[in-house]
């Protein structure tokens, strides 16, 4: 018993140091990396016409996920550095509103993911209709809709059975802003309805999705990857014989008189087209990172919700035990981490960003 009592002890220390000290780590990181981000993408570079809707994209969800980490960060400091009951949230109504804002907007970051990842798909995959994709505008219309959806999906967040109460427990007092303990059949659904409804549509949807429409684009990279380089290869062997005498190169069955100037042209056009793969590829490798960081959140979220159903059941509304605690805050990192991996991921990847960023502080 007193070995469990121990333990317990330990663990809570190692919540309470955790909740102390990684937001202030994490924090200032993904502030300046995702502001960096944004400024990089504003760049003429990213605004021409195959990366144009990416970089807008890629700003909505670099001000995304600085929403939803200062969102996250605010409330797990205050609860770390105060002793009274204090959150992000002092009343019901501010309850149910951040609920109802948190959810959503990490909701969203699941669909602008897709939205991103489906963007560079046609451009890569599917390049002959990027065009019409681009001048009808369909990628706003699936993220407006989706934005929508979502809002609607977590208003259940906004129910009175919602709220924000105090709970004692061994005399001390916590803050609780969940499912009231008498709304039994509100319970049911949120652990059970809605839980249904994000393991389909912003979990499963959006992974399945994201992760065919990665594999055709690295498919695709690697193949354009391969010929860049052989047509390099091949052009700067090609010398002419004597100046201002010309040669025949076939590429793709066309047939081009080429100089020395039109093979550097051709060679610049392989090296833009290469570093526009390493941007996608870039791209790709974000999504794949929040697809890993986020899923075990929710699917977290449902083991939580299972046990409050449990909890309010037969025992009277207790506390989560230690391990779901300690749980909650692993879970917790892999989302400040999440939050804040675009741009050190576009910064290890991609040169075409490198560049850029470099140019922007000359």
């Amino acid at each position: 018993m007193n070995r469990s009592l121990a333990t317990e002890e330990q663990l809570a220390f190692i919540i309470q140091l955790t909740n102390s000290i990684f937001p202030l780590f994490v924090l200032p990181l993904a502030t300046i990396g995702n502001s960096l981000c944004f400024l990089v993408f504003c760049r003429p570079k990213f605004q021409k016409r195959l990366t144009r809707t990416s970089s807008i994209c890629v700003r909505l969800l670099c001000l995304n996920d600085l929403i939803l980490l200062y969102l996250f960060v605010i409330d797990v400091l205050l609860k770390a550095y105060t002793k009274s009951p204090t959150r992000i949230y002092s009343t019901p109504a501010a309850c149910r509103l951040y609920k109802w804002i948190r959810y959503s907007i990490l909701d969203f970051s699941a669909y602008l993911q897709l939205g991103l990842t489906t963007d560079r798909f046609i451009c890569c995959v599917y390049h002959r209709y990027y065009s019409r994709w681009c001048k009808r505008h369909y990628l706003y219309y699936l993220l407006f809709t989706a934005f929508i959806c979502i809002f609607a999906k977590n208003s259940s967040f906004l129910s009175a059975s919602y709220g924000y109460y105090y709970l004692t427990i061994n005399k001390d007092r916590s803050v609780k802003c969940s499912v009231k303990i008498k709304s039994v059949y509100f319970t049911m659904y949120m652990a059970y309805g809605q839980s249904l409804i994000d393991v389909v549509f912003i979990t499963c949807l959006p992974f399945f999705l994201i992760l065919y429409f990665n594999s055709r684009i690295l498919r695709e990279v690697l193949r354009l990857r391969t010929e860049c380089w052989s047509t390099l290869t091949k052009l700067m062997h090609i010398a002419p014989t004597q100046s201002g005498s010309s040669l025949v190169i076939t590429t793709n069955s066309i047939t081009l008189p080429s100089t020395t100037t039109t093979t550097t042209v051709i060679i610049r056009r392989h090296r833009a087209k290469r570093r526009r793969l390493h941007l996608t590829f870039a791209l790709g490798c974000i999504s794949f990172i929040f697809i890993f960081s986020t899923v075990p959140y929710k699917i977290f979220k449902i083991v939580e919700r299972h046990d409050k159903v449990i909890r309010d059941q037969y025992m009277d509304g207790t506390a989560k035990s230690i391990h779901m605690q300690l749980a909650e805050v692993i879970i917790d990192c892999f989302v400040y981490l999440s939050c804040s991996t675009p741009f050190f991921v576009c910064f290890a990847t991609s040169s075409m960003f490198r560049d850029e960023l470099r140019r922007a502080f000359q």
